[in-house]
């Protein structure tokens, strides 16, 4: 029983899965397959409310019926990953992250209303839709993290564009703290079930894009499609670079940003890369138990899936 018992909606969830994330993890590119399916109905970024909201009960997405009821209905809002709740009364906790999110050593000023707990947003969630199925994608922290930093740069201040500045903004630290991925997929486990969680990750898309498509059409109950080649939302190293050391390029006509992209590579870092090799080992010693912990629990979820597979063919 958690401390939101009592608070459904009194219309039944729609979900029947929820694809949780993670952003920079070829969220959004995974999501356009999935909307494209002649199979699936699907709705974008209306989970947030009832994370950001202090309780469900204050929450202002409503809870609707399935589109279609012949169809597999998905809702997509990869930053639930993040596990970033609202705590306290009225709104002032999501003004408050609105406002210090991007400020860097900002973290007393959201502490009172804002809480990184991804067994929270589970609990959440699962009180609202409690028969739905969890999709998590995930990626390996130090490519992950440094796509992250890049995404986001643009909104630091002018004078603090650094990797260190970032990790020590709210929004790092949120970043960060989802890089223990262990956390996250043990917290839907324990809500949703371990036959209701599956966990994908990013490198496969390329790696192994037949494998990766058999397993998520399979999870979803849906007929199995090529996953086509190509990104969205890709994120230039060379723009990155430039905001990081010439902040007044954001301010730039975009004539004169493509004319500069050339000299990017001038700049210090590797191609592709943003953050330093002091940067990727300490990311790596952060979280190399937790990728052990992954590591198992991935390996419990598919043995779990497989043994309900057969009892379903007996």
């Amino acid at each position: 029983m958690t401390q939101y018992a009592g608070l459904v909606p009194t219309t039944a969830g729609n979900a029947d899965v929820i694809y949780i994330g993670y952003p920079k993890a070829a969220s959004t590119f995974v999501g356009r397959f999935l909307a494209n399916h002649p199979e699936i109905t699907s709705d974008r970024d209306i989970l947030i409310p009832f994370l950001y909201a202090p309780s469900i009960a204050n929450a202002s997405t409503p809870i609707t019926e399935k589109p279609r009821p012949d169809k597999i209905h998905v809702i997509i809002d990869e930053k639930v990953a993040e596990s970033v709740c609202m705590t306290g009364e009225g709104v002032s906790g999501e003004k408050e992250w609105n406002t210090y999110r991007f400020v860097p050593d900002a973290w007393d000023k959201v502490k009172e209303h804002v809480i990184l707990d991804p067994f929270l947003s589970a609990q959440r969630l699962h009180e609202v839709h409690p028969r739905a199925r969890v999709l998590l994608l995930i990626r390996e922290q130090v490519d992950w993290l440094n796509s992250s930093y890049k995404h986001y740069m643009r909104y630091l201040p002018a004078a603090r564009r650094s990797f260190a500045d970032f990790c020590a903004t709210p929004q790092g630290i949120a970043c960060l703290q989802a890089g223990y991925f262990d956390q996250t997929i043990r917290a839907y486990v324990d809500e949703f079930g371990s036959d209701r969680v599956q966990v994908l990750r990013f490198e496969d898309i390329v790696g192994a894009p037949t494998r990766f498509a058999a397993e998520l059409c399979a999870f979803i109950g849906i007929a199995v499609q090529p996953i086509p080649q190509g990104r969205e939302n890709e994120s230039s190293s060379q723009v990155a670079k430039l905001r990081r050391y010439l902040p007044i390029i954001d301010r730039l006509p975009t004539g004169i940003k493509a004319a500069l992209r050339p000299y990017a590579a001038r700049l210090p870092g590797r191609r592709g890369m943003l953050l330093s090799p002091r940067d990727s080992r300490l990311l790596r010693g952060l979280y190399a138990a937790s990728n052990q912990r992954t590591g198992r629990l991935v390996d419990q979820l598919s043995l779990c899936r497989s043994s309900a597979t057969l009892r379903a063919v007996k």
